[in-house]
């Protein structure tokens, strides 16, 4: 066998090792098992998201343990947490992917729920890793996990990157790390906490649900099968994603444009339709909100019908005695908005009010113009007055009558005692009846 023969061989072998290993990578065919590694984020004192009576550290746990368990009952994974309970003391990020590493990790999934600023935003979205093939099985992933969490009925808030503010490295730190280790990982942000059109999510069955549903979803994607839960996920695949040059950044500019036009069908009509175009060609529009009072407050954020479409079509409602001025705000995937020109509509006239008087109402002309002017005098005298002051005031006339009538009584009493004394009684009552007789 000659040198070139040899060589020949030693080529062959090395592209068999290398595609035997990058299939393994890419999760097709292997022999060992697959390791998930579930990171429910926070822990410790930080506690994530905190709305009300919902705390993201510990929901985040509830689902992991749903997942964990979901996923133990396919065939050929093992599956690690990184952490069991609400610890005193944080786990940073890179304790998380030491841990990852130690397992021999194929995937970490950082499980989440989100809040915003303003409390306007609502459903799910993936945040992925933005360099090399990490981003491809992200994606991947996160195509599987969007799609079903959308059939669950939240919206879709799309699959996202983002870098640092140099742009040099990714802005989340799991994702750094993910980098850093070479282990692919996503962050699943599964609904929002803090704005009411998620509300039907804010359970502990919900909770466990989204876990159970992020198993399903790793399962696919790993084409696991499983003998229990008679689920065969052998032949499905993966959509085909390109390997960026370099790293896939967010969008950062505002949508392209904005426009809108108004149907108005007269005075007397009751409402208006609102023709909306508006267009992102870097991404997609996803939320539109709109002002009647030429922009000093706006409604909550309404979703996109079609992100195909650049046309959105709504109605408003008109108010009587009230104009409006009308701007709509249209959002993409990243939440920048572009805003339209404002369009002048007149509300509804308000009702005449007709007054009904009957000649036996009427008066002589310019009667109503009579005033009587009365002095404060004559004023306060017409007061009435409160019923304190009238039991004070009987109360006193009662304590002076009484006090006179006693001193009448006295004066009596002491008259007729003087009187007794200035009379002499005779001596025998029967002699002087004698003497009368």
């Amino acid at each position: 066998m000659n040198k070139t023969t040899k060589s020949i061989i030693k080529i062959v072998i090395a592209l068999f090792v290398f595609v035997i290993s990058f299939n393994t990578r890419s999760f097709g065919a292997h022999c060992e098992n697959i390791v998930v590694v579930i990171d429910p984020g926070h822990g410790g004192d930080s506690l994530g998201g905190n709305y009300e009576d919902r705390i993201e550290r510990d929901i985040n746990l509830i689902t992991a343990f749903a997942m964990r368990d979901r996923l133990e009952q396919y065939d050929g994974v093992d599956v690690y947490v990184t952490r069991e309970n609400n610890t005193d003391k944080e786990m940073t990020r890179k304790e998380r992917f030491d841990f990852a590493k130690k397992v021999n990790a194929d995937f970490l999934f950082s499980i989440h729920y989100n809040m915003s600023e303003y409390h306007t935003l609502f459903g799910s979205e993936v945040w992925i890793p933005s360099k090399g093939n990490n981003y491809v099985l992200g994606y991947q992933f996160a195509t599987i996990e969007m799609k079903a969490l959308t059939e669950l009925g939240l919206f879709d808030r799309g699959i996202k990157n983002k870098l640092d503010k140099n742009k040099s490295g990714e802005y989340y730190g799991i994702l750094k790390y993910s980098e850093e280790y070479d282990i692919p990982a996503v962050i699943i942000e599964h609904c929002h906490l803090d704005e009411e059109r998620d509300s039907a999510f804010w359970n502990e069955e919900a909770y466990k649900r989204f876990g159970v549903t992020d198993a399903d979803c790793v399962a696919k994607f790993f084409k696991l099968s499983s003998q229990s839960l008679g689920i065969d996920n052998s032949t499905f695949e993966n959509i085909a994603v390109s390997k960026p040059t370099g790293r896939a950044d967010r969008d950062y500019t505002d949508p392209e444009y904005c426009d809108i036009t108004v149907d108005d069908a007269g005075e007397q009509a009751t409402n208006v339709t609102v023709h909306v175009k508006a267009a992102d060609w870097d991404n997609y529009i996803q939320y539109y909100q709109y002002s009647v009072d030429g922009g000093n407050t706006f409604s909550r954020l309404e979703a996109w019908d079609d992100r195909s479409s650049e046309e959105q079509i709504f109605d408003l409602d008109k108010t009587q005695g009230y104009d409006m001025d009308i701007i709509v705000r249209t959002l993409n995937k990243y939440d920048l908005y572009t805003q339209s020109e404002s369009v002048h509509v007149a509300g509804l006239p308000l009702p005449e009010i007709e007054e009904d008087i009957t000649e036996s109402e009427s008066v002589p002309d310019r009667q109503y113009d009579t005033v009587e002017i009365k002095t404060n005098k004559e004023k306060s005298s017409e007061k009435d007055f409160p019923p304190i002051y009238v039991f004070l005031v009987t109360l006193i006339v009662l304590f002076i009558t009484f006090n006179i009538l006693f001193a009448v009584s006295v004066s009596r009493k002491k008259k007729r005692k003087r009187r007794k004394k200035a009379v002499k009684k005779p001596v025998d009552d029967e002699f002087d009846l004698d003497i009368l007789e």
